[in-house]
């Protein structure tokens, strides 16, 4: 797996926008953000355009991202929203301008089909926060100052590979595991399935996160998972923030709880409540990179390998 190459001060950024419609001034207050870092930074034409739900039309969306793809000045591409959209682009956009000059791509949620993308193609990833978070900073509170997204998200993006260290939860499940860590979005994971970019490889650490989502919804999305032989080939399992919804009675179990019925059969590692996801918790993590992951009784420790 290609890993970009780390950014240095008055390297150049670009803000776009691959899905859904974002407001003009968390893009301004990213691209500052992002200045104030040292960062050069451009802007897509299409990035604060409102075209219903979309930053734009399909032709233009496409446009500002494969023209931020083939920059070979360009070292890194921050998305500034999910959403939705992005799925309109993936089987249009070509990646042989940025093969020529590989650059980080920076995003979650739907922006997990463009991680899917690289990775099938052999590059690296960051999945992490867009223009909001970094328009508006980190919250603080939630995290001692080394470990806030934001601050971990420079790291990534420097060079550094800052370890991982979870606390422990009743529904871990104890082991050590060494592979390639994928994932994302669980929906945009499911709409995957049977296309050619439905490649989760055997032995992956996975992690999963969504929003929105009905419990029954989610435990019908892991089951496809499971029938699909998905769960029975992974490494290990990461489970993220599942937010926006409410426990359902009638189901009998937590969300968590599904989860962890459905990995039962298994026995690679296990670790819930991954601080990655649409909450204010929701650090970076390098998509296509390899990790070991080690969980027991204290917790769960995720440290980056050196390829």
């Amino acid at each position: 797996m290609i890993a970009p190459k780390p950014l240095q001060p008055n390297d150049l950024v670009w803000l776009v926008s691959p899905a859904g419609v974002i407001d003009s001034a968390l893009v301004e207050g990213a691209a500052n953000t992002l200045m104030n870092w040292g960062l050069k930074v451009k802007t897509g034409v299409s990035a604060t355009a409102i075209y219903g739900r979309f930053a734009g039309e399909t032709e233009a969306r496409l446009h500002d991202l494969q023209v931020a793809l083939d920059d070979p000045e360009c070292s890194a591409i921050f998305c500034t929203r999910g959403g939705y959209g992005s799925i309109q682009l993936v089987d249009k956009l070509s990646l042989e301008g940025f093969g020529k000059h590989p650059k980080w791509l920076i995003g979650f949620s739907d922006i997990t089909l463009l991680h899917c993308l690289l990775q099938i193609n052999g590059y690296a990833s960051i999945h992490g926060g867009m223009a909001k978070r970094l328009a508006q900073g980190d919250v603080t509170g939630l995290f001692p100052t080394e470990q806030q997204p934001l601050v971990l998200l420079r790291q990534l993006l420097s060079g550094e590979r800052p370890p991982l260290t979870l606390p422990a939860h009743p529904l871990n499940r104890a082991g050590h595991a060494v592979g390639q860590l994928r994932g994302g979005n669980l929906s945009m994971l499911l709409s995957l399935r049977g296309t050619p970019l439905d490649n989760i490889p055997a032995g992956s650490l996975l992690f999963l996160e969504d929003v929105g989502e009905k419990p029954y919804a989610i435990d019908r999305m892991m089951h496809n998972l499971k029938f699909g032989g998905v769960l029975a080939r992974l490494g290990g399992l990461m489970v993220g923030q599942f937010s926006g919804y409410e426990e359902d009675p009638l189901m009998h179990k937590t969300v968590y709880e599904l989860i962890a019925d459905t990995v039962a059969d298994y026995t690679y590692p296990v670790c819930f409540d991954l601080p990655v996801g649409h909450t204010d918790r929701n650090i970076p993590l390098l998509c296509g990179q390899p990790v070991t992951l080690s969980v027991d009784e204290t917790g769960a420790y995720m440290q980056y390998l050196t390829e």
